[in-house]
């Protein structure tokens, strides 16, 4: 099952699949997620079908399950792809609620270190036509610097993520709602804030100005 186990690599998270689970997938024709991973042994190879000579992978078809793997690693990847940067949330390791919180301690702990490696930094356009709280997005998310691919696995779905990069990356559209925003900015590890106060000679004054966090931790 996907979502068990999870590898934090370089400036990416990715489910980690069993040998058995990967041929498995693949025997049924079932269609392998992006951002997965196999452990083999020590080391963990992310899956894909057009593999390059200078980072880890795993490639498999219905034929011959287990194609080829990458052999051949130096000692920075070695460690880069290490079985120990796995955090495993499976029955057989979380045994009740302390341990799923040290789980994700040390989910988070990985991530804040590894995902800062960043070498694709999105950079999302700003229009004058923008609306301002689209405009205060994307500086939000330009000014942190990271790789999108990297926080993939915090949207509630791969379709979701596609979507809003789409969204957020478009010339022709210029506004966000209330929704998209949450959902975006809770991903990208950030909060959002809303602020209610009477304008200056308001009839029928409020008073004292409301405010809320829309995203908790």
């Amino acid at each position: 099952m996907l979502g068990i186990k999870k590898a934090v690599l370089p400036n990416k998270t990715m489910d980690v699949l069993s040998i058995v689970e990967f041929g498995s997938l693949i025997n049924s024709d079932k269609p392998i997620l992006d951002d997965t991973c196999v452990q083999v042994g020590d080391y963990v190879y992310p899956v894909t079908n057009s593999p390059k000579s200078d980072t880890p992978w795993i490639m498999g078809n219905k034929n011959c399950p287990i194609v080829a793997v990458m052999s051949d690693m130096t000692d920075e990847q070695k460690k880069e792809y290490s079985a120990d940067n796995i955090v495993d949330f499976s029955s057989d390791n979380v045994k009740g609620m302390s341990s799923m919180i040290q789980q994700m301690d040390k989910l988070k702990n990985l991530e804040s270190t590894r995902l800062s490696i960043v070498d694709n930094v999105l950079v999302l356009p700003i229009h004058e036509e923008d609306s301002r709280e689209l405009q205060c997005i994307k500086e939000a998310i330009n000014a942190k610097k990271i790789d999108a691919d990297s926080y993939k696995s915090k949207f509630p779905s791969e379709s979701d993520f596609n979507n809003d990069m789409r969204a957020l990356k478009s010339d022709s559209n210029h506004n966000i709602s209330f929704f998209k925003a949450k959902r975006i900015l809770n991903a990208f590890d950030m909060k959002m804030s809303i602020t209610i106060s009477d304008k200056e000679g308001a009839v029928n004054p409020m008073g004292e100005p409301i405010s809320s966090d829309l995203i908790d931790d």
